[in-house]
């Protein structure tokens, strides 16, 4: 009887073993977008920002039609409108408002690294987007303290009345304001929010401003970016019905501290910022209750925890934050 012969053992080429062996080159995103495509890509995300060819043109230093021929090459290479064109004016098509929303968080994070990729200089630079009130009544005034401790340490302020977008905005980190309920970013509490009445002392005697109902003898000074404000602190001291002797607006909380300053009115003063102008006796306040309207907060990306400039600039504020506080004054 005859044994069965083992089937020999074939061995694989070496070419053939490479072939099975190596795993498929990724495709590389980056090169995958040729420059005229960046280019008009570039040119589509300012053009819906901007709400304009003209003033993208503008920044983007180029003319309209040149902005208008990126966007058209685009529009041809993707086989959708992107924006629906008017005599003087474009309107983003919902294909549009999807791009916009990738090329706004693409470009934001490109314009962020960019901006910290000198970090291995000298000089850094930290740019913060910052609600106005918090800037002008208690940022910059100690914005030279900062500066002296920390000379390597520039910073770039912007201030504005609507909350930081880090997937749209190229900031490092912000000061905003809400409820601490911020989705995708890290936040730090900073101080809560609390609105009450303030006035000139002159204005408060002479009114003989005492309770809530006294304020009918007054102007009171609205902000009319924050139509709320002054409804909402009536309604919490029991007197949402109250009509005042005639009403003043102004656009902005700093604008509305100016007038009651120089006795037009009553305005609400935001604690903590009034504790300086208090001291200095510009303003008082005629009546103790005030109104909690939410808090401040230093948000960023994640990812920023690991800014060395950023930490830096956070202790620093949250050590200013714990010894900036006051005894209110009540006018006499």
């Amino acid at each position: 009887m005859k044994r069965a012969r083992p089937t020999p053992h074939r061995s694989v080429s070496t070419a053939t073993s490479r072939r099975l062996l190596q795993a498929v080159q990724p495709a590389i995103a980056a090169a995958s977008l040729n420059a005229s495509q960046l280019l008009a890509l570039q040119a589509f995300d300012v053009a819906f920002r901007t709400g304009s060819f003209k003033a993208s043109a503008q920044l983007l230093n180029l003319s309209p039609s040149a902005v208008s021929h990126r966007i058209r090459n685009l529009e041809q290479a993707l086989g959708a409108a992107l924006f629906v064109r008017t005599h003087r004016a474009i309107a983003a098509t919902a294909e549009g408002k999807i791009l916009a929303a990738a090329t706004g968080r693409a470009f934001a994070e490109l314009a962020r690294v960019g901006s910290s990729a000198t970090g291995k200089a000298a000089r850094q630079r930290l740019r913060l987007k910052v609600l106005p009130m918090f800037a002008s009544a208690w940022l910059i005034p100690r914005l030279a303290g900062f500066m002296t401790q920390h000379p390597d340490i520039d910073l770039a302020i912007e201030s504005s009345s609507r909350n930081v977008d880090f997937e749209l905005e190229a900031f490092d980190a912000g000061i905003s304001v809400g409820d601490g309920m911020f989705e995708g970013i890290t936040a730090h509490h900073l101080a809560a929010i609390r609105t009450t009445p303030v006035a000139a002392p002159s204005l408060a005697r002479r009114l003989n401003l005492r309770e809530p109902s006294d304020l009918r003898r007054a102007a009171l000074i609205h902000v009319t970016t924050f139509p709320a404000a002054w409804p909402l602190w009536l309604e919490h001291a029991g007197v949402a019905k109250l009509k005042p002797a005639r009403t003043i607006s102004v656009d902005s909380f700093v604008a509305a501290m100016q007038a009651a300053e120089q006795g037009a009115g009553v305005a609400l003063g935001l604690e903590p910022f009034i504790i300086e102008r208090e001291r200095q006796g510009t303003i008082c306040r005629p009546l103790s209750l005030a109104h909690p309207t939410g808090s401040y907060w230093l948000v960023h990306p994640p990812g920023a925890q690991r800014n060395r400039t950023l930490q830096v600039f956070k202790r620093w504020l949250l050590a200013e934050l714990s010894t900036s506080g006051g005894i209110a004054q009540f006018c006499r």
